[in-house]
């Protein structure tokens, strides 16, 4: 393993009121290839929100090898740090990586692509106790094969079991029902078995495949635009469904973020999500959007009406560095409110807040869209992708310019169980498809 970045690189305290959950993750390595063939890295940041140092451990299982012994190593990031890797694993490895962390350590993994000038950054899952598919259960692989430039890779087969697992592959219609056998495969305990010909799915028009194994799993595909050589991921879904086809942006320079599918069920145990946005290096931009759907879910009962976070969207810290803090506010407040601070003195702030009541069990899409331009932040709250309320209002970018560090931007989804007051945990709300587009300015 390659620790090519072992410098602390600075967050600033967050101000988090509680640490995160302590189990292991797996973070799957495919290492897809671009559209010209080139394979594409699997890079890591491990973020630590503590005033303390704090350790962590990686083990490195090589796919189709459950036999190898896994490549193990040790550290520890510093208070107020992160530790950026990378790579992964050596050039031409695949399989699955576990990362046994701290409880207050963040662990963000991504795809780099480029095209041009043009920058896209596909997030890779990370499994946890919370997101991998129980034996005997079927997952959705949605939107795989050949959708008009993008084409299926790969598909990946985790089995996070103690035990070899047999793994049933279907392709299913939209009704569910059965079309054809994909394939019946063995993928060794605990380890990553990678199908580079997508088990017979790559190069037809855009399908669903059905995944079922007798072991604690998790599924994936790697889709690769023969046009931009954005790679991204499609991961599993509850139930079948369309996929809707991404509006690609016409700029010739964006840098692009995507995490797509469910990222985060908000449970006592786990109830903030953080994600990191990277960019290749500090930058100046004239422009930030960032979108996601979130399923509404019930409203917190230590108080109902208070603030439950849907994105807290910033350069790592909370003074003068808020692109969007957004939060749904419950019965007997029915508001929706959007604010931002950005190069503001200390309790200062712009925002909107309007009447909006959010029904347990609906999807909505959220957008937003911090112009420096004119200084302006556009909001909307969208159903069935028609806007249901939307609105504007100042924004406060220094030279009209949003600066933009080295170390990217951060994305917190939910609230800790015991913030202070108004500010609620937002138990079994979901979060999917964060997509993120930074402009740089000219």
């Amino acid at each position: 393993m390659k620790k090519s970045l072992a410098c602390a690189l600075a967050l600033s305290a967050l101000g988090l009121a509680a640490p995160m959950r302590a189990d292991t993750v797996f973070i799957p390595v495919v290492e897809p290839v671009n559209a010209a063939g080139a394979p594409l890295a699997t890079q890591l940041w491990i973020s630590n929100f503590d005033g303390v140092e704090r350790p962590y451990a990686t083990a490195f299982f090589q796919a189709d090898r459950a036999e190898a012994a896994p490549k193990s190593a040790s550290s520890t990031v510093p208070a107020d740090r992160a530790i950026y890797l990378e790579k992964v694993a050596a050039a031409g490895e695949t399989g699955l990586l576990a990362v046994d962390a701290s409880p207050e350590l963040a662990i963000s993994a991504w795809i780099k692509s480029t095209r041009g000038k043009r920058v896209f950054y596909a997030g890779v899952p990370v499994i946890t106790a919370e997101n991998q598919i129980a034996a005997g259960t079927a997952t959705y692989l949605n939107g795989v094969g050949r959708d008009g430039s993008r084409d299926v890779t790969q598909l990946a087969l985790v089995n996070l079991g103690e035990t070899a697992a047999q793994c049933q592959v279907d392709v299913v219609a939209l009704d569910g029902s059965l079309v054809r056998n994909a394939g019946s495969v063995e993928v060794p305990a605990r380890s990553m078995s990678r199908f580079d010909d997508a088990l017979g799915l790559r190069g037809e028009a855009a399908v669903t495949a059905k995944v079922a194994c007798d072991q604690p799993f998790y599924a994936l595909a790697a889709m690769v635009d023969s046009k931009t050589s954005e790679v991204s991921f499609v991961n599993p879904a509850d139930a079948v469904e369309k996929v809707k086809a991404r509006k690609a942006s016409a700029a010739d320079s964006v840098i692009t973020f995507t995490q797509s599918g469910s990222f985060h069920l908000a449970t006592k145990a786990v109830p903030k999500k953080i994600l990191r946005v990277p960019v290749p290096k500090q930058l100046n931009a004239s422009r930030v959007s960032a979108e996601f759907d979130v399923v509404a879910g019930p409203w917190n009962p230590r108080l109902k009406k208070g603030a439950h976070n849907l994105i807290f969207f910033h350069r790592g810290r909370f003074r003068s560095n808020t692109l969007a803090n957004v939060n749904a506010f419950g019965p007997n407040n029915n508001n929706f409110k959007s604010a931002q601070n950005l190069d503001l003195p200390a309790r200062y702030s712009t925002s909107a807040k309007v009447g909006f009541a959010f029904q347990q069990g609906q999807t909505y899409h959220v957008s937003l869209l911090y112009s420096a331009l004119d200084n302006k932040v556009t909001y909307g709250i969208y159903q069935g992708g028609k806007l249901v309320k939307g609105g504007q209002y100042d924004g406060s970018a220094r030279n009209h310019l949003i600066t933009v560090p080295g170390t990217g931007l951060v994305a917190e989804f939910g609230n800790y169980n015991n913030q202070e007051l108004p500010e609620v945990s937002s138990l079994g709300w979901r979060f999917a498809n964060f997509h993120v587009e930074i402009t740089p300015a000219i």
